[in-house]
């Protein structure tokens, strides 16, 4: 906290980091993957033939984004199913299968225990180091600044641990030395009541050492689901003073807040929303616009992934500045065929030892369009000027700022449905959809040829089903 980031500290940190992607990316590569004999990045190096010495000369004469396309092309890469230790990674003659733990960073510092929404039959746990959030927090005061927000009063409307979205924003608004004014909190179910302690322990803590040492960190003011009365409260008291206000909020909630206002005839005319948790489409863009909200969006995913930062000058609505001084991001040069649709799935890598999770070309199961743009915002005057628009996922549902991949709903749709309910494999399906009011639903659909079928029997099932599946589901399942 008391290591604050400057504006001009975070340009030149963003700026000295460029010059020295590649550097960074063999100082990973030499020390995380050659000096560990059990990485399996390694095992697929050797697979492909590439030393060291190799892999240096690569990247120096092809520059970095074209090494690691060369390298995905020699099958140096890992698909989000191998990577989260679901598949057997096979090229060839080698086979093997690696976990979470092998990609784990291995030394120690503090930092946070923390749970994506999971995309695996257990939540996708992961250690989230200080040092590593402090990285990121760089790309944070570009997207403050190109988006005129040091001037806001600033809010936060999500979870509290162990889902860590509201929490990074938070920590990285005191590194920023930005008060942040409230903190509109939900709960989420525990398996136990130690961790239950535990994480609300650690949550106090981290609320104190900021009212302490930061410029000002809020209590979570615990509240039911989509209940927005206080959001509207605070944006009132705000306004009235003089005030602009900033909100990071996920899409789906920022959406339910913009009809909610537009059905009470309130102006949020000056708010503006910092969205996440899944695609911002231009459905969800004109309801905000209508409501009086302007709105910019951040990329994350897996634990501890902030990939991209709202453009202030967009081509698109969900157009974000690759973080590409921390990471690096390329297509994957061979296609997949989804629905008759030849995409190309995103490869990222992690330039930096601090990452959470190492990663050398791994999907995380989205596509997305490519494209070096001068825009003129402050993150591209930085250098951040490859962008990332469209985004959409080609394996995963994302709604509500929750996602589940598909192959862990083959069980209970291809074979517990039918024989629960009838017909066979490939009756029951499940879309991602938008509605016409901008919110992501998640909708079951049933063959015809599937007779006699209750409705809400079969819906509840699958609720029960869902849960059962994994303890976390639960807070999945109250969602959608």
């Amino acid at each position: 906290y008391r290591d604050r980031v400057t504006l001009d500290r975070a340009k030149a940190a963003v700026g000295e980091a460029l010059s020295r992607r590649a550097d960074n990316f063999l100082h990973v590569a030499k020390f995380e993957i050659y000096g560990n004999p059990g990485s399996p990045y390694l095992k697929l190096l050797d697979h492909a033939g590439c030393n060291y010495d190799d892999l240096a000369a690569l990247v120096r004469r092809s520059g970095l984004d074209d090494a690691l396309a060369q390298l995905a092309r020699e099958g140096v890469y890992l698909s989000a199913a191998e990577f989260k230790g679901k598949d057997e990674i096979v090229r060839g003659s080698l086979k093997f299968r690696a976990t979470r733990s092998d990609f784990a960073r291995r030394d120690f510092w503090p930092g946070l225990m923390v749970e994506s929404s999971g995309t695996s039959n257990r939540p996708q746990r992961g250690f989230v180091a200080l040092d590593w959030i402090a990285i990121w927090t760089y790309s944070k005061a570009l997207l403050l600044a190109a988006h005129d927000l040091y001037s806001h009063t600033h809010a936060v409307y999500d979870a509290v641990l162990p889902a860590p979205a509201a929490t990074y924003g938070l920590l990285q608004n005191a590194k920023l030395g930005i008060v942040t004014n409230r903190w509109f909190a939900q709960s989420m179910p525990h398996h136990n009541w130690i961790t239950d302690i535990r994480l609300r322990w650690g949550m106090s803590l981290i609320v104190w050492m900021g009212k302490l040492y930061g410029a000002g960190f809020p209590k979570p003011e615990m509240l039911p689901p989509q209940e927005f009365e206080p959001v509207f409260e605070w944006f009132a008291h705000e306004t009235g003073h003089g005030k602009r206000c900033c909100l990071d909020v996920t899409a789906s909630n920022g959406v339910r807040i913009a009809r909610k206002a537009l059905d009470r005839g309130i102006s949020l005319d000056g708010m503006k929303f910092i969205l996440h948790g899944e695609p911002f489409t231009d459905g969800k863009h004109d309801i905000m616009e209508r409501a009086g909200i302007s709105c910019t969006t951040r990329y994350s995913f897996s634990v501890g992934i902030q990939a991209g930062q709202g453009c202030a000058h967009p081509a698109a609505a969900d157009d974000v500045h690759l973080n590409d001084y921390m990471i690096a991001a390329i297509k994957h040069p061979r296609p997949l065929d989804v629905e008759g649709t030849a995409i190309h799935p995103l490869l990222f890598t992690t330039l930096y030892p601090q990452a959470a999770l190492l990663h050398l070309n791994v999907e995380n199961g989205d596509y997305a369009t490519i494209e070096k743009r001068d825009c003129g915002c402050v993150l591209g005057e930085a250098g951040l000027t490859n962008h990332l628009s469209h985004i959409r996922s080609y394996e995963k549902f994302t709604a509500e700022g929750w996602t589940y991949v598909y192959w862990d709903l083959f069980e209970i749709m291809e074979r517990t449905l039918p024989a629960e309910f009838g017909g066979g494999p490939g009756d029951y399906q499940l879309i991602e959809e938008e509605d016409e009011e901008g919110l992501t639903r998640v909708t079951l659909v049933v063959a015809p040829s599937v007779q006699d079928l209750d409705e809400a029997r079969i819906v509840s099932r699958l609720q029960e089903l869902f849960i059962k599946s994994r303890w976390g589901n639960s807070s999945v399942a109250e969602a959608w």
